[in-house]
C-alpha cells in the first residue's frame, strides 16, 4: 500500500503520533458508495421536477472520501467497508485502490447490493443528495476485529449511527489507537448524551455548521467548548466557503482557503476531515493540519465528484501555501 502522494519533506515526528510502528496511519471504518451526478437547472423540491442530464458517475461515501483524503495528505490509509458482490461494489473498491487506499479490510457481501447516491447539481455547484441505502452500507460490528483495529494508529468510524461509532471508538482506544469522528447533523439531533460519550473517546472531532446548529444554536465556539468539556482532544468546525476553525485547550485557529470556481461541493467536508487527520497523525501540529485540511476542499470543489481531484496531479503542499491561517480568540475556560 502506498499513499497517493509523497509525504511532505518536512514531516517530522513531534510526539507519539509519528513514532508508532503500526502499518496503517488512518483506518476509516464505514461506507463506500457510487455517486450519480445530474446537472439540473434548479434543485428539485417537494412536488417539483428538475429535468437534467447525467454528468458523471464517481466513487463516493463519507468514509471512503476521508480515507482517500488522508492518503492525499501523506498518510497510509485503509478502509474497512461492506459492499455488495455486484458491479457497483467492485467499482467502488477498485477506484479507491487506484487512489492509494488499502481496501483489503473491506468485505463483499454475496447477493448484496452496494448503496448509491443520486446528486443534483445546480449551476452554482451546490448540491442536493439522495442516498439509496440498500441492505449493505457499513460492516457489521462482528466483521471489525480487534486485531484489525490494532493495525491502525488512528481509527475513524463513521458517525451516522452514534452507538455503533461509540462501540468502535471504545474498542479502538482500548487497542491503543487514536480516534477521529465527523459528526453528522441528523445523527446528533436530540442525542447529546451519546455525542458527549463519543467526544470523550475522540482525539479529533469534526462538525459542520449544521451540526453546530443542533448542538449549540449555530455558535461554533459554544459547540467546540461543549465537545472539549466532554473530553475531545481537539474540535474542528467547518464553515464551507469560510474555511474552518480549530479549537483545543490553549490554542484556537482559523483558516480560509483561496477563492476558487466551484464545480461540485460533494465530499468537501469529508476531504477536509481526511486531509486534516492524515496530516495530524503523521506528526503535524494542529495549525499545520488545519491548513492542510482547508487546502483539500479548495481542490476538491473544483472537480466533479468527491475524489476526482486526486487525478489532477496537484500535490497538497502547493495548496497549503495558499491557505490563510490566523490565531483565533481562545475559548474561555480552556
Amino acid at each position: 500500500m502506498t499513499p497517493h502522494n509523497d509525504r511532505p519533506s518536512d514531516d517530522r515526528p513531534s510526539d507519539d503520533r509519528a513514532v508508532d510502528d503500526r502499518p496503517v496511519d488512518v483506518l476509516a471504518v464505514g461506507d463506500a458508495s457510487v455517486d450519480y451526478f445530474v446537472h439540473v437547472p434548479h434543485i428539485a423540491v417537494a412536488d417539483d421536477k428538475a429535468i437534467g442530464r447525467l454528468a458523471g458517475v464517481h466513487g463516493g461515501g463519507m468514509s471512503a472520501n476521508l480515507a482517500a483524503a488522508a492518503s492525499f495528505a501523506g498518510a497510509r490509509a485503509a478502509l474497512a467497508t461492506a459492499v455488495g458482490a455486484d458491479d457497483l461494489g467492485r467499482q467502488a473498491l477498485d477506484r479507491l485502490a487506484a487512489q492509494g487506499v488499502d481496501v483489503s479490510p473491506s468485505v463483499r457481501v454475496p447477493g448484496g447490493h452496494t448503496w448509491f447516491c443520486v446528486i443534483q447539481l445546480d449551476p452554482t455547484g451546490e448540491k442536493s443528495l439522495v442516498g439509496a441505502v440498500t441492505e449493505v452500507k457499513i460492516p457489521e460490528v462482528g466483521q471489525i476485529s480487534d486485531e484489525l483495529l490494532r493495525t491502525a494508529r488512528l481509527v475513524a468510524p463513521l458517525a451516522d449511527d452514534l452507538d455503533w461509532a461509540i462501540g468502535l471508538a471504545g474498542r479502538a482506544r482500548a487497542g491503543g489507537a487514536k480516534v477521529a469522528v465527523d459528526l453528522e447533523p441528523d445523527a446528533v439531533a436530540g442525542r447529546l448524551d451519546q455525542v458527549r460519550e463519543l467526544a470523550r473517546l475522540s482525539d479529533l472531532v469534526f462538525c459542520n455548521q449544521r451540526a453546530a446548529d443542533e448542538l449549540a444554536d449555530g455558535d461554533p465556539e459554544r459547540c467546540a467548548a461543549l465537545l472539549l468539556a466532554a473530553g475531545a482532544g481537539a474540535v474542528v468546525v467547518t464553515r464551507g466557503r469560510d474555511g474552518a476553525l480549530c479549537f483545543a485547550p490553549g490554542q484556537s485557529w482559523s483558516a480560509r482557503g483561496p477563492r476558487v470556481e466551484v464545480v461540485d461541493t460533494t465530499g468537501a467536508g469529508d476531504t477536509l476531515a481526511g486531509a486534516f487527520t492524515g496530516s495530524w497523525i503523521r506528526g503535524r501540529s494542529l495549525a499545520d493540519s488545519l491548513r492542510a485540511g482547508v487546502a483539500g476542499p479548495s481542490l476538491c470543489v473544483g472537480h466533479l465528484g468527491s475524489r476526482a481531484y486526486l487525478d489532477a496531479g496537484t500535490g497538497i503542499d502547493s495548496l497549503v501555501r495558499n491557505v490563510t491561517l490566523d490565531a483565533a480568540p481562545p475559548l474561555q475556560g480552556f
